[in-house]
């Protein structure tokens, strides 16, 4: 049997169309591997060849309408006429134009080398500006979580772990400038000194377990009667302090009734009623810190001399209130509304630092040991280097244009802080240079003065109107 010459052609036709097909679609994918645009053009030339290799089939074997055949052949070789157009088109659009440098470098090499060069450096400035930056982020985020634990710990360090009152360390932080603020406005300002009655008894019968459920118990009581300025504090043992500002005798007295009242309606489990005695007293004015608790402590042992359960206000000492003197007045660091800048954080670090150099004032002047003139230095360095890092990584933030000279500033008080302290650690206090660095170089020459100079630039920061953005105590 022979075939036809036709046949021959049509197989063989078909074979090269398959084959072109085959090396299209490879083309195609090569093409999208690489990214270029021609890749849909070129597999959608592959789809025409199958359609012109299908049709063309169709009319060799003779499958179906002879017509409907021609007409899928002439669509196919329509569409790949388009697609392989359209491939060599976008193909010559991929083709790398040649860049200015290139041309520059034919008739000037040292300018196309020295604009390499300076590409170069800029990715490189680029890349160090990044590295920086996310350091800077990390430190930050570094910082921030140092002042929170050093937070905890002074916390930790001024509180009482079974009650949450304060303990004598914070207590004199806190009632030195109280006791400052009320000499020189004639604030009033009391104090509350009260005992467990017969606690002994209840360690003795019950265990040191059930005294600390009343320790507890009390402290939980008293608080439910306190003001938000009013303060708590554990003195020793069963005893404790209210410090009540802005509060008269009468106020004291009638804030002690009540606290009596309280704490003898309360039903311990196991051990039952506890009472409490209380001595009360207004400070006043020309009176030691010392000599105030030595009259309410008095006033605390009368009511339970009386009977315990009971209420005794101290008698004005025997002396006259004497006004502060002007050297007095001068050592006393007293915040005033009138300071604040507005924004939370600041203003809140420079009222903690005006308490902690007033405080260390009144500890140099009466007289302390070096060692705690020695720790409330160091705190309040603590605290001081703590502000100006906040205040320079907010002075960053707004632009100020000052911040080099601002920065420098600090350098410097944190210096003389520096040197200060390893004189007190030597045991070489020098009152004059202390006064000195505390009333007029940090409080009144830089926080009260320096500082003022970039308050406009804050309006617009975060932390403004009561909105910290940082632990700021």
């Amino acid at each position: 049997m022979s075939i036809a010459p036709q046949s021959y052609l049509g197989s063989a036709l078909v074979a090269l169309a398959s084959l072109l097909v085959l090396l299209t679609l490879l083309a195609g994918l090569r093409a999208q591997r690489k990214g270029l645009a021609s890749n849909r053009a070129l597999l959608a030339a592959t789809l025409a060849l199958l359609i012109c290799c299908v049709s063309f089939e169709a009319l060799t074997a003779g499958w179906g309408s002879r017509a409907v055949s021609m007409a899928l052949l002439q669509c196919g070789l329509l569409l790949l006429a388009m697609a392989l157009g359209w491939a060599l088109f976008r193909q010559v659009s991929d083709l790398p134009r040649i860049p200015d440098a290139a041309r520059s470098a034919a008739t000037d090499p040292e300018a196309y080398h020295l604009e390499i060069l300076v590409q170069e450096r800029n990715a490189e400035l680029s890349e160090r500006l990044r590295d920086l930056g996310e350091a800077r982020r990390t430190a930050e985020t570094a910082n921030q979580g140092l002042q929170r634990a050093l937070n905890q710990l002074e916390q930790a360090a001024s509180t009482d772990r079974l009650t949450g009152a304060w303990n004598r360390r914070r207590f004199e932080e806190a009632v030195l400038p109280e006791i400052a603020l009320a000499r020189r406005r004639h604030d009033p300002l009391s104090l509350l000194m009260f005992d467990l009655d017969h606690f002994k008894r209840v360690n003795d019968t019950f265990g040191h377990g059930a005294g600390d459920v009343v320790l507890a118990g009390t402290a939980q009581a008293v608080r439910q009667h306190l003001r938000l300025s009013d303060a708590l504090i554990r003195w020793g043992g069963e005893e404790f302090l209210v410090m009540a500002p802005a509060t008269r005798l009468e106020g004291a007295l009638g804030l002690a009734e009540k606290l009596r009242a309280a704490m003898a309606a309360i039903d311990f489990p196991t051990v039952g009623q506890v009472t409490m005695s209380l001595g009360v007293s207004e400070y006043a004015l020309g009176e030691g810190l010392d000599e105030w608790i030595e009259r309410t402590d008095q006033a605390l042992y009368r009511a339970k001399a009386e009977g315990r359960n009971r209420v005794v206000s101290a008698p004005a000492p025997e002396r006259p209130g004497s006004e502060s003197s002007p050297e007095q007045s001068l050592l006393e660091m007293i915040w005033e509304d009138t300071y604040a800048s507005g924004h939370a954080l600041i203003d809140a670090q420079h009222r903690r630092l005006f308490q902690l150099a007033s405080t260390l004032m009144s500890v140099v002047t009466e007289n302390r040991p070096l060692a705690e003139v020695s720790l409330r230095l160091e705190t309040l360095l603590a605290h001081t280097a703590q502000h100006f890092h906040d205040e320079e990584a907010l002075l960053r933030e707004a632009r100020y244009p000052n911040l080099k000279a601002h920065a420098e500033a600090h350098a410097s008080l944190l210096n003389q802080a520096g040197k200060l302290q390893a004189e007190v650690q030597a045991g070489q206090l020098d009152f004059g240079r202390l006064v000195t660095f505390l009333a007029l170089d940090l409080v009144k020459g830089h926080i009260l003065t320096e500082d003022r100079t970039y308050f406009s630039q804050l309006l617009a920061l975060p932390g403004r109107d009561g909105t910290p953005t940082a632990e700021a105590e």
